[in-house]
């Protein structure tokens, strides 16, 4: 019969007329064949992580077990057509997905058991940054480089994962500072793979002494274009920094900075990050984020302010309706957060909870004051509220990881 003759009809009648595979072999003798098989035997196991491939695989296996169900079962070719279709697609985005990360940055989502989570007792996972607090139990074994990341002139903090390690092959018994580290890292960070500006290393070189971080700026930097980039610069300064006073601001012969909206800025305060809200990124992933322009007066009132709205930039971490009593010490460092009604975490979704409870801890931070959550039940994973929540090690946890 000519190609041309071939119709829907007949080519179904053709379908069905494939004789089904039969296997009559017995589960002992199909066995028995494996283990003399040669290519089975002394199998060494893979070192590396070959997840892309895997993923690539799994897609097309799946298009596999659509495809040849409906050949042999009589579906007509619109079905198989469609599903192999919807299968090949779902394997080209799995392919996309899994270059997109690049050699340098390794996400949670595709890291190996033991990096699966920042926290001990919890794998709160998003696709980009783990919107999440590091806790001081998910440092072992690492060593944290916290930078001031940079989103359409919005600063977020994120705390990176060095392996202790390769800290160790980097600077031997010698422990680096936020100096050494920034200068040794901050090259190595690709931020647009993780939805950030291209805005690291500063143009200029970063020092440290007895008197602490200098900064000297290079002549031609971009950071004075405009008060907001100023702005920018200055708090992306205060996160990266964090561990300092201040950060001395210098021009190239050695006088302090000038920028053309301000005039000299010979050094820049590490002042107070502020309350912290969630802030989605043009990407879609959510992150933690302080709105620095809020300067509450004592820890009750930056709880309190969670709850807010004040800018489109900005996500409330607590619920409106949430009604909670914040009780701060009289001596010592732990603050009781009392909710008022039976506070539900079950009722949210995990990782606005996972959220939530972070937000409080780092924003408690900022007053060196620990959090008890008091008449609050069902908890995301990894959470106990009978404890007091450890003081964060800093925000948005994700594992750094270099070649070689």
């Amino acid at each position: 019969m000519s190609k041309d003759k071939w119709n829907d009809e007949e080519i179904g009648h053709w379908l069905k007329s494939v004789p089904k595979p039969e296997d009559n072999r017995s589960r002992d003798d199909i066995l028995a064949r494996l283990k003399a098989d040669p290519r089975l035997r002394d199998k060494q196991p893979s070192r590396s992580r070959k997840w892309i491939p895997a993923g690539v695989a799994a897609a097309a296996l799946l298009a596999a077990g659509i495809l040849i169900p409906s050949l042999m079962d009589g579906g007509g070719e619109v079905s198989v057509s469609d599903s192999a279709s919807e299968s090949a697609d779902d394997a080209a985005q799995t392919t996309s997905e899994s270059f997109q990360s690049g050699r340098s940055i390794e996400q949670n989502s595709a890291a190996s058991d033991e990096e699966m989570s920042l926290r001990s007792d919890q794998s709160v996972m998003e696709k980009g940054l783990m919107g999440a607090a590091v806790y001081p139990e998910a440092m072992e074994g690492f060593v944290p480089f916290r930078i001031g990341l940079v989103h359409e002139a919005t600063v977020v903090p994120v705390t990176f994962l060095i392996p202790e390690s390769v800290v160790a092959e980097d600077f031997g018994s010698v422990s680096p500072g936020d100096a050494e580290l920034y200068n040794r890292y901050a090259s190595q960070i690709d931020e647009e793979a993780l939805g950030f500006d291209d805005y690291h290393p500063y143009q200029g070189t970063v020092s440290t002494d007895k008197g602490g971080v200098t900064l000297v700026l290079s002549g031609d930097h971009p950071y004075d274009t405009a008060s907001a980039s100023i702005t920018t610069f200055a708090e992306s300064v205060q996160e990266t920094f964090r561990n300092e006073e201040n950060v001395l601001v210098r021009d190239e012969s050695g006088a302090p900075a000038e920028f053309d909206q301000v005039g000299a800025l010979p050094e820049i305060a590490t002042e107070p990050e502020g309350v912290y809200f969630a802030y989605e990124k043009n990407d879609g992933t959510t992150v933690l984020a302080p709105d620095r322009r809020f300067d509450p007066a004592h820890a009750a009132e930056a709880i309190e302010l969670m709850k807010s709205r004040t800018t489109d930039l900005f996500e409330p971490l607590i619920p409106a309706e949430a009604d909670l009593i914040v009780e701060l010490p009289a001596e010592g460092d732990r603050m009781t957060i009392r909710f008022e009604e039976p506070f539900d975490f079950s009722r949210m979704d995990d990782q606005d909870a996972a959220r939530m409870i972070d937000g409080i801890a780092l924003t408690a931070a900022q007053y060196h004051l620990r959090v008890r959550l008091q008449n609050a039940v069902n908890p995301p994973a990894g959470y106990q509220l009978e404890d007091v929540l450890p003081l964060p090690a800093g925000p948005n946890g994700i594992i750094l990881s270099l070649p070689g």
